[in-house]
């Protein structure tokens, strides 16, 4: 990884800039054009608008640095930054010409107070999700996120549509139009609220968010009852599924079925979560919210939280039972930090001590749930084609636990982050394997 500052990697893109536009100009006297294959074209330029590959390469690096220190990694794109460096370069020329000299630190001080101006696409993003149609009075909140029925938010934005459809606009109404039918199709909205970020990068740390919350009550109802829940653009279900087969002389047979996606739960699911995990509030508001305000930097809880719960995501929407069991087991993983010694031993025992609660039958509970789980998973990936049964009674075993070892791996590496702060995954893994043994007996000794 480069060590070198923004300012280092402009002033190398400077000098490649500088050779290129002289280059360009010599080879065009020429009519010499195969230098286009050599060259990268700079977005918003007007003049010597053309760099070397090892010069885009260095602008680049010099937005992602810049991004990094300003603590907009997260934030904006790379392309808005080096639009920023550029205009930078752009702003400073005039000055350069008269001096006859280019100054890289210039130009990084109008790339920061470009980026400082630079619009973001503050608000609520919203995510429709298939939960529970019977539900109709939903509005439940764990940190930035919040899931609430279709009703509650109809009623909510009946302004912001009277202001949406008021202008003679014909596009936006179709716009609107292809919205309203689209959320006809759902009964529970997610909504993130996101400040500080382009739109294009708030999508994504926002839909972590809204995973997140969906995982919480996934994980606390269990796949029986969240099987079918699904956020709109993730994985496909359906309202009827038809089946059709020929019998042997030639007839056609039928069948189908309906209902398609959605739980069964009905107002009032929000007071046994709250009961049940209210003292674990403040926790999960923190991890809800970290999506949406970290600084882009590389941080390895964060990134094994991200990666645990896009997992438990993909398990419950998973449509193939042996995949999904792989799923669940890999999120178990990414949280404990096991490594490649006797992983089966290592993931079961680190989940029976931050699951077990001090509990010694709890843990062998969950220490035996993980070690069948990870067995059919050995033989999911091994290719040894377990039975439908095998795989599902080894998933609920183990999905039955789940939450509980959450819990404990959340208030462990949350005790980790505020003792030690580890940035590398080497470090938080040291860390979790020198504590988690005392965590079982004892967490405020270990956190």
């Amino acid at each position: 990884m480069s060590t070198k500052s923004t300012a280092q990697h402009v002033s190398a893109f400077l000098d490649e800039w500088q050779a290129t536009t002289v280059m360009v100009q010599e080879r065009v006297g020429r009519g010499d054009s195969a230098f286009l294959k050599e060259i990268v074209l700079l977005e918003g330029m007007d003049r010597a608008n053309c760099v070397s590959k090892a010069g885009n390469s260095h602008l680049d690096a010099a937005a992602k640095t810049l991004l990094l220190r300003e603590g907009l990694a997260a934030k904006l794109s790379r392309q808005t930054a080096r639009k920023a460096l550029l205009c930078g370069l752009s702003e400073h020329l005039p000055k350069a010409l008269k001096t006859r000299r280019l100054s890289e630190h210039a130009i990084v001080e109008k790339a920061r107070t470009f980026l400082a101006a630079h619009p973001r696409d503050d608000g609520l993003y919203l995510f429709p999700v298939v939960f529970a149609h019977r539900a109709k009075e939903t509005d439940f909140r764990v940190g930035a996120a919040r899931i609430v029925a279709r009703p509650v938010l109809e009623a909510e934005l009946v302004d912001a549509w009277a202001r949406h459809d008021a202008p003679d606009d014909e596009w936006a109404r179709r716009l609107g139009d292809d919205w309203k039918k689209h959320a006809q199709s759902f009964d529970h909205f997610i909504t993130v609220e996101i400040a500080g970020h382009e739109e294009r990068m708030a999508w994504p740390v926002a839909r972590d968010a809204a995973e997140c919350l969906l995982n919480l009550i996934r994980m606390f109802f269990g796949y029986d009852a969240m099987d079918d829940v699904r956020i709109g653009d993730g994985y496909l279900w359906q309202e009827t599924r038809s089946a059709m087969r020929l019998t042997s002389d030639g007839h056609i047979c039928l069948s189908t079925s309906l209902g398609g996606g959605r739980s069964h739960l009905e107002d009032g699911w929000t007071e046994p979560f709250d009961r049940h995990l209210g003292h674990f509030a403040r926790l999960l508001s923190d991890v809800v919210t970290w999506h949406t305000v970290q600084d882009g930097k590389p941080d390895a809880l964060l990134e094994r939280l991200t990666y645990f719960n896009r997992l438990i995501s993909e398990a419950y929407a998973e449509p193939h039972h042996p995949i999904r069991l792989v799923r669940l087991v890999a999120a178990l993983e990414a949280l404990t930090l096991v490594g490649d010694k006797d992983k089966a031993h290592n993931l079961a025992h680190r989940c029976g001590c931050t699951g077990g609660s001090g509990d010694p039958e709890a843990y062998c509970r969950i220490y035996d749930a993980v070690r069948e789980a990870y067995r059919w998973r050995n033989a999911v990936v091994h290719g040894d084609a377990p039975s439908h049964g095998e795989i599902m009674r080894a998933f609920r075993r183990l999905e039955r636990h789940v939450l509980d070892v959450y819990l404990g791996l959340l208030s462990l590496h949350a005790g980790i982050a505020n003792a030690a702060r580890p940035r590398s995954i080497g470090a938080l893994r040291r860390e979790f394997g020198a504590r988690v043994d005392m965590f079982f007996w004892s967490p405020s000794l270990a956190t």
